[in-house]
């Protein structure tokens, strides 16, 4: 999912319902398109995160609010402690079937798996509820197989999670989105705060929640165990959580955009 759809789940889940013109109404000015909002609208609802009531009335079901649970759950894992064992998923899907899989591994590649071997995934956090769910809605129950435990032999040394899950990579999204909060961001966030204007302070807050979400979906939020000593990840997130409830909290309390805070 594209960290905007993520950020439209976002605001569905604060309130009841919501209308596509609203939508278009706040994303234009962000620079989305109305085909672009309503396109992304379409698509979650066809993968089941949203519902339409009524013409152009749209919203969220229950397996998008667990969905947007799943993922902003992710962070908080830099603050539990790691019992050191491990959920192992394993999957043999025929290849008439591949879309599936792809989308199955797709899943749970966002919620935090590394490739281990060929079709073996493995995660040191629980997420067999997010994994049993998937493995329910595509259909795949005589196909997957999980296990938990631990490694006998060939364990998960740091080294080997930053191969795994390609932490080289999420290293550099962070250093970028580091620089881009302290030379772009925050002076934005700065100047609006002292306006005190409401939309202007909302769509910061849009925007910042988007930057969130896409850092959510490539961090698997690894113990530390399994992290370099100099991992920046839990630094720059805690930033860029600090500025979102700046924003927040200066948006007005009376103003319609507080629904979403």
């Amino acid at each position: 999912m594209l960290s905007v759809e993520k950020t439209m789940l976002f605001l569905l889940s604060r309130v009841d319902q919501m209308g596509a013109q609203q939508f278009v109404e706040i994303y234009e000015q962000r620079g989305y398109t109305s085909t672009y909002i309503r396109n992304s609208l379409s698509r979650l609802k066809k993968e089941g995160y949203i519902a339409s009531p009524a013409r152009s009335l749209y919203q969220i079901t229950d397996n998008g609010r667990s969905y947007i649970k799943s993922i902003n759950s992710k962070p908080a894992r830099y603050h539990q402690k790691w019992d050191h064992t491990w959920d192992v998923v394993m999957l043999e899907v025929p290849e008439h079937e591949r879309k599936k899989r792809d989308a199955f591994r797709a899943a749970i590649l966002q919620l935090g798996f590394g490739l281990l071997y060929n079709s073996v995934y493995i995660s040191p956090w629980n997420y067999r509820q997010e994994v049993t769910e998937y493995i329910q809605s595509l259909g795949l129950t005589d196909n997957v197989s999980i296990l938990r435990g631990e490694f006998a032999e060939g364990s998960i040394t740091p080294a080997k999670a930053w191969t795994i899950w390609q932490l080289d990579k999420v290293e550099a999204v962070y250093q970028e989105k580091w620089r881009w909060s302290q030379t772009e961001f925050v002076p934005l966030v700065d100047e609006a705060v002292r306006d005190g204007q409401a939309l202007r302070l909302f769509l910061l807050y849009l925007e910042i929640g988007e930057t969130l979400s896409g850092l959510f979906m490539v961090d698997p939020s690894l113990p530390d165990e399994l992290l370099p000593a100099d991992w920046s990840g839990k630094t720059v997130l805690a930033e860029l959580q600090a500025q979102s409830r700046r924003l927040a909290e200066a948006i007005p309390r009376d103003s319609f955009y507080a629904l979403f805070t």
